[in-house]
């Protein structure tokens, strides 16, 4: 398994894990990026089922782990690992990382292939960079924290992500970000999610549960970006 700088997403989920405190991916990658990714598990203490048993959340697939067939698996195997650990992900490695600090104009838009286009206009007198790419990240090398009060360094910006917010927008459904009240991360919905606003939401960072909104919304860590850099970052 290789430990390389890279975005994955899983292609079925409801939530997602964007807003990250590192860069870099285990698992393996056939290409420089695809949809056939194999990539390890990270498994966090998510409190405990209604039976008492421990619980535990998977922030790369996106599941629960610390059922009566997770731990017949982990007797077998001697390696704890979630139910979804073989499923295929979709990858990008070493993918473009935009400074919202140098940038005075960031545009981030889905192209029709399902890639995304991007453009930024330095804050010095340079070049504009541009391009496409199956994935991007955006982080801040000042003092402006993405999120403050996280230890986030960086957020991925995912094709499922992007999709999921630029749709509900363009729906007008009602959108916010809504911070997990356990750990403190902002919270992405996707799929069927990110289509019907609603007050619970559950975390793709810690597995939580337990947060509420106060009225029902779409919540998305791109909808807090958007208006915390109103003016330099758009979402086209």
């Amino acid at each position: 398994m290789r430990h390389i700088a890279g975005i994955c997403w899983p292609h079925e989920a409801t939530v997602g894990h964007i807003t990250v405190a590192t860069r870099a991916l285990t698992g393996h990658f056939p290409a420089d990026q695809g949809d056939d990714a194999l990539v390890a598990c990270v498994l966090v203490a998510a409190g405990k089922y209604r039976n008492g048993a421990a619980r535990h959340w998977c922030r790369t697939h996106q599941t629960y782990w610390g059922v009566k067939a997770d731990l017949a698996a982990l007797a077998h195997s001697g390696t704890q690992r979630c139910a979804r650990h073989a499923g295929k992900m979709g990858y990008a490695l070493h993918p473009p990382v935009i400074d919202l600090a140098a940038c005075a104009k960031v545009t981030i838009s889905c192209a029709a292939s399902g890639a995304m286009e991007f453009a930024s206009v330095p804050a010095a007198a340079q070049a504009t960079p541009s391009g496409r790419c199956a994935a991007l990240a955006m982080c801040s090398s000042d003092t402006r924290a993405l999120f403050p009060g996280t230890d986030i360094i960086q957020v991925n910006i995912t094709p499922p992500a992007l999709l999921a917010y630029t749709r509900a927008r363009a729906s007008t459904q009602a959108l916010g970000c809504v911070d997990c009240a356990r750990c403190g991360h902002p919270h992405l919905d996707l799929g069927s999610f990110a289509q019907t606003p609603h007050r619970r939401h559950y975390c793709g960072n810690c597995g939580s549960d337990s947060t509420h909104s106060r009225a029902p919304m779409v919540s998305s860590p791109l909808q807090a970006l958007a208006l915390r850099f109103a003016g330099l970052l758009t979402f086209a």
